[in-house]
């Protein structure tokens, strides 16, 4: 990118963003770190390439970006803002410190089994979120996931839908590198216009294949790979990686099938059974179902941060020493209908954590209430609340998210497993000391 157009960018953004520095140059878009003149905080600029603009529909692209705004998760990295500049369309979004999932690979070769998982995890996490919203990726590879810390975060949601266009089909998309052609569902590749979330499943696939092997399932060039997608079994982890668990090998395999029919139906079913299959389920620690915290009051604000506080408080427990989250529960899907007991025994999970979101007297805020209730005998454990500021961000229930963690820590005993210092990400919340909670020996709720 040249001087020129750096100076084209800045200047046209300039009333809103203060742009620093071009981040990244790509085949299909630049990045740019800037800073948000209103709120002082650094973001990314994605501008999309002048060839690939033009064959891009400008409306098209806008449209699918403000649905895309619209989800909230904290395995996702959000979109902030959209526009074009002179018809080239771009948006904004957080700047995310760290790298991604192709840095690592490309410098450790293979991630190891423990750490893939837990990559895995958080990315299934987002698209079990995402297709729930009836949002789908359509571009899941190393490039897209972005590592901060020990989280994974999903780049780039709706991107692909928005630049499949006539003149850019998307089996030929311009822009997107070779290397997305070995993460690419077969469906995909042979121009199916109705994909789902199970083409995302394949590809994530693709994704942990190389994880764990160092190589995608197919190698070759574009056209053969594609042919292979189509027709080819891959090979067998077993057969390349020493120790392999044989179930994490089938439930990979059965991911990577031909027939979105036959593979899993939703990410987290997908996640659970990979988890299952390995012997970290052997972990000593208390198994937390975590079911998705509904809100109190039909109001828009708290219904977007009851759509994923459950989410951030299951992310914020992984924090801590003897507790295991139980895979397929708190990955986004609406809570089963059923006896505690029977879902805590379907999750195998010795504690189920129920919740609700609420305004608070003052409305200027939102109250993150909290239930610990004994998978064995369905009888409440343990309850709290946490208070926090409610903002126009992603990040608004973090805050409190992370006290109640705390406390739920400390009513089950765990302790940190490190003392990483803890943003509160624009919150304010103050927390009631952890309760235990007399109840009756009938005080089984159903959830529904």
């Amino acid at each position: 990118m040249n001087t020129e157009h750096f100076a084209m960018i800045a200047s046209a953004l300039g009333t809103r963003y203060r742009v620093e520095r071009l981040l990244q140059g790509g085949v299909a878009a630049c990045v740019y770190v800037a800073e948000d003149r209103t709120s002082g905080r650094r973001v990314a600029v994605k501008v999309l390439r002048e060839d690939m603009a033009a064959t891009v529909n400008a409306d098209r692209f806008l449209s699918e970006i403000n649905v895309v705004r619209q989800l909230r998760h904290p395995n996702i990295v959000p979109m902030f803002d959209s526009g074009d500049i002179d018809g080239i369309p771009y948006y904004v979004m957080p700047f995310v410190e760290g790298e991604t999932l192709r840095a690592r690979l490309s410098r450790l070769g293979r991630i190891p089994l423990a750490d893939t998982l837990r990559i895995a995890d958080d990315v299934a996490r987002a698209l079990h979120f995402a297709h729930r919203h009836q949002v789908v990726h359509r571009d899941i590879k190393p490039e897209n996931v972005m590592l901060d810390g020990d989280r994974a975060l999903v780049l780039d949601f709706g991107i692909a839908l928005a630049m499949d266009t006539v003149e850019a089909p998307r089996r030929t998309l311009p822009g997107l590198t070779l290397g997305t052609f070995h993460y690419m569902s077969p469906e995909q590749v042979d121009g199916d216009a109705e994909i789902d979330g199970r083409s995302d499943i394949y590809s994530l696939a693709c994704t942990l294949y190389e994880m764990l092997s160092g190589r995608p399932p197919f190698i070759g060039t574009p056209n053969a790979v594609m042919r292979q997608q189509l027709s080819a079994r891959p090979r067998p982890l077993a057969s390349m990686c020493a120790g392999m668990p044989p179930r994490l090998d089938a439930a990979l395999l059965r991911a990577l099938d031909k027939s979105p029919d036959r593979r899993y139906s939703t990410a987290g079913e997908f996640i659970a059974s990979l988890v299952n299959g390995t012997h970290r389920m052997r972990v000593i620690g208390r198994r937390v179902a975590v079911m998705p915290f509904v809100h109190a009051c039909a109001q828009p604000v708290v219904d977007t941060v009851s759509d994923t506080v459950g989410e951030e408080v299951a992310v914020a427990l992984r924090d801590f020493d003897g507790i295991v989250i139980a895979p397929n529960v708190s990955g986004g899907c609406k809570a089963p209908s059923g006896h505690l007991i029977d879902i805590a025994r379907r999750a195998g999970a010795d504690v189920i954590l129920l919740g609700d979101v609420r305004r608070t007297d003052d409305s200027a805020g939102v109250l993150i209430s909290a239930m610990l209730f004994d998978g064995r005998t369905g009888r409440r454990i343990w309850s709290g609340a946490s208070a926090g500021q409610q903002h126009d961000s992603f990040l608004s229930s973090v805050g409190p998210a992370r006290e109640i963690a705390k406390a739920i820590a400390a009513a089950l005993g765990a302790r940190r497993l490190n003392d990483r210092v803890e943003a509160s990400c624009g919150t304010t919340a103050s927390f009631a000391a952890p309760k235990a909670v007399r109840t009756g020996t009938d005080e089984r709720p159903v959830v529904h």
